[in-house]
């Protein structure tokens, strides 16, 4: 699962991934971000025409081309990569129109008494995040809209702690080329689709501050104190 994530600087996140910024990327997805929620519009990596890798602007919440309307993009921020080959809003896209969502990191609310606690996750290695993820085109507006979600799978040891599920992480350059290669055959595609391996994520408490959407800054990110679970027990 994922509901909000970070992308603190889109250029160099772009760099890390050896993608460049393409010329009509807007300029305010250039510009810090520590709270992207669902429909916002994002920096998204993939494959241009000529097979180079280019960050572009994509809304976050996938709208098939075949649908009537673009109001159910809220519902289909994520993807489960265990379904996403047969489900008719996905199988398309999963063909044909694969991409990358760098982060810096993402945010899950586990149930903690009687509120959610807010928690950060990131690569242990203090690397930025390649979330596997699939886009489409809507044609049925005044222009064409861009739209993407993030596939997902079952977490591993330390995100089990928060969450069943995790976006699929793309471990290294190998997986990346391989998820964006229109000739990746179906079951490699397939075989990327793993849970992050033991002790590769990084999870620590979250201020509460990042439960409103309109709070959007680095503060965001600053140490909090580990929150006790029911009967006084460290999460």
């Amino acid at each position: 699962m994922c509901g909000r994530f970070v992308q603190k600087n889109l250029k160099d996140l772009a760099q890390a991934f050896d993608a460049r910024l393409r010329a009509d990327l807007p300029a305010r997805l250039l510009a810090p971000r520590y709270n992207i929620a669902p429909t916002a519009e994002i920096g998204v990596i993939g494959l241009d025409r000529a097979g180079v890798r280019s960050a572009t602007a994509m809304r976050w919440g996938l709208v098939p081309g075949w649908a009537d309307d673009a109001t159910g993009a809220a519902r289909m921020i994520n993807a489960r990569s265990e379904t996403a080959a047969e489900k008719p809003s996905f199988r398309e896209a999963w063909r044909h129109r694969r991409a990358v969502i760098p982060a810096d990191g993402f945010y899950e609310w586990p149930q903690q008494g009687d509120r959610k606690q807010p928690w950060f996750v990131s690569r242990a290695d203090g690397r930025p995040m390649a979330f596997a993820a699939l886009w489409d085109i809507w044609r049925g507006g005044e222009a064409p809209l861009f739209t993407c979600c993030i596939l997902t799978t079952a977490a591993n040891d330390e995100m089990a702690r928060v969450h069943e599920r995790t976006p699929v992480v793309l471990a290294d350059e190998q997986a990346i080329h391989r998820w964006l290669d229109p000739a990746t055959p179906e079951i490699s595609r397939h075989g990327l689709m793993r849970t992050p391996a033991n002790g590769s994520l990084l999870l620590r408490p979250a201020t509460p501050l990042v439960n409103a959407v309109r709070n959007d800054g680095p503060e965001l990110l600053e140490p909090v104190q580990r929150p006790a679970a029911a009967g006084g027990v460290l999460l």
